[in-house]
């Protein structure tokens, strides 16, 4: 930096120009945009500069009250968690390659001391974040290790009765003054809270790691128990209004946790943030709750803990049995007859085997219905290709995918996106940025590359056994990649022969240790 003494020097960083081509720092609303600002005063001397203590998401900076500054007088540098890159893509549709790119490019930015939702506002570990986005990452990074050390810290934070804070550091150890108050609020937030449970079980389930399980058990088994005294309590009092729930149901209807809801599902405005917020959803969460106490029991099994295991196991039964009678109805449609209602219904199999088929049925006439546009945000989307195609639908799958308008993610890789962008279109109707432009959760359902188009999924926890099931479609006419698994690198590649119109199919599987 050059200029004389006691000169300003402000840099300004943003990931988006406005209209005016101007830097644009709105988007990044609530946060002050004084955050994205660094300032320092010349001593009349040439002065090399580098802000400390900080880290700015930027595509685009701005460098004002300096005099004489070029390209070679600049370095970004990229502050990221040192993760070694486990995984990889290729395929015949560059948008496909580029859409994982900016996934990446998304994990590198956000995964630093913490997992941050996005780098330019608060830069908190929301769990909603940590949970939707902890399986997907573990395809493209060695974040074994690094997710150990997140379920210590929210060990650490969990609050005596059992909720955990919507983020970290939530300020609850005590080494802190405590949890601020709007948020407490919001501990029981489900999909989020839930991370304590969800996250120990993708470790296990992608590495193997059974002393994550141990260590984490106590955790996971409070939120649980959290869950059942609310449900029990009937606090919410909504149990019962319920298409006249029976009684014996109502306990196991978790009606009274307030949660932030799908995060700017379409169409939803603020009006459906603040009903999120203000309301609670018993569908979402007695799904979440059985779906929790479900993964408890296997992690019990898996950990011996065979007493534990059978209750859990039984709890989940009921639950799900609740939840059937509340939120099912006799036409097969369930909760408000959305997107997200069905996904979830069926990734979490809360669906008896017998309706499974109308249930699919009906999320495919919704998705139709919506010209293949995505309906879900953070907490459904990683999972909706995975449902589609697990249920015979791998054809809807890559309709919605390869959608290039309006609500889908090559509509981002279209208009330019490097990063995976908070809400669908990045931009309101004027072409000004709204959210953020690197939001790291968003890019959890490119898990669909490695186990929908490649067709890698573990069979037995760490890859111990592995399923090469590629789903051939989409237009594509070949596909290659892998993972680095705790026994060896997994390769699958595939190519359609137009001349025998067959699929040639190339696979390596790591010997058993």
């Amino acid at each position: 930096l050059k200029g004389r003494e006691g000169t300003k020097v402000t840099i300004t960083y943003s990931e988006s120009v406005g209209p005016d081509g101007e830097l644009d720092l709105d988007y990044a609303l609530p946060i002050d945009g004084k955050a994205q600002r660094d300032s320092c005063i010349l001593g009349g001397k040439d002065t090399y500069f580098q802000p400390w203590f900080t880290r700015h998401g930027f595509r685009y900076a701005e460098i004002s009250g300096c005099d004489d500054v070029g390209f070679n007088d600049i370095k970004a540098l990229i502050v990221s968690a040192d993760l070694p890159e486990t995984g990889s893509f290729t395929c015949s549709d560059w948008r496909l390659e580029r859409w994982r790119g900016n996934a990446l490019r998304s994990m590198r930015g956000n995964f630093a001391d913490v997992i941050t939702d996005c780098p330019t506002r608060e830069r908190l570990c929301w769990m909603g974040d940590l949970q939707a986005i902890s399986p997907t990452s573990t395809m493209f990074l060695d974040t074994q290790t690094y997710l150990r050390r997140t379920l210590r810290n929210i060990s650490l934070e969990q609050l005596p009765d059992g909720t955990v804070p919507p983020f970290l550091p939530g300020e609850c150890a005590q080494v802190y003054k405590g949890l601020w108050w709007p948020m407490s609020l919001i501990t029981t937030s489900v999909g989020w809270g839930d991370a304590c449970v969800l996250v120990p079980w993708t470790l296990y389930q992608y590495y193997g790691d059974l002393s994550v399980l141990k260590r984490q058990y106590t955790s996971m088994k409070r939120k649980v128990e959290q869950m059942t005294r609310d449900a029990r309590s009937g606090k919410g009092g909504y149990g019962k209004y319920f298409k006249g729930c029976k009684k014996e149901h109502e306990p196991y209807i978790l009606d009274s946790d307030k949660m932030w809801g799908e995060w700017l599902e379409p169409g939803s405005g603020m009006w459906g943030l603040f009903k999120s917020l203000m309301i609670p959803s018993p569908n979402t969460a007695t799904a979440y709750f059985a779906h929790n106490a479900a993964v408890l029991s296997k992690a019990a099994e898996a950990l011996g803990y065979h007493v534990d295991a059978e209750h859990y196991s039984a709890l989940s039964e009921r639950v799900r049995e609740a939840w059937r009678a509340a939120f099912v109805y006799a036409d097969d449609r369930i909760g408000d007859d959305k997107q997200d209602d069905y996904v979830r219904a069926l990734a979490f199999n809360l669906i008896e085997p017998a309706s499974r088929p109308a249930t699919i049925a009906r999320l495919v006439e919704i998705i139709t219905d919506s010209d293949f546009h995505f309906g879900t945000t953070l907490l459904n989307t990683a999972m909706l290709l995975t449902v589609l195609s697990d249920n015979g639908r791998a054809d809807i799958a890559y309709n919605l995918l390869l959608q290039n308008s309006g609500h889908s993610f090559l509509n981002q890789i279209e208009q330019g996106a490097t990063t995976c962008w908070e809400t669908w279109t990045g931009y309101d109707e004027q072409g000004k940025a709204k959210g953020s432009h690197n939001h790291v959760a968003t890019g959890a359902c490119t898990r669909w590359l490695q186990e929908g188009i490649l067709g890698i999924t573990p069979l037995e926890p760490g890859y111990r056994k592995i399923k090469i099931r590629p789903l051939v479609g989409g237009g594509l006419d070949h596909a290659s990649g892998g993972i680095e698994t705790p026994y060896g690198f997994c390769k699958s590649t595939w190519r359609v022969v137009v001349s025998t119109s067959m699929i040639q199919l190339g696979v390596t599987i790591p010997a058993v240790r």
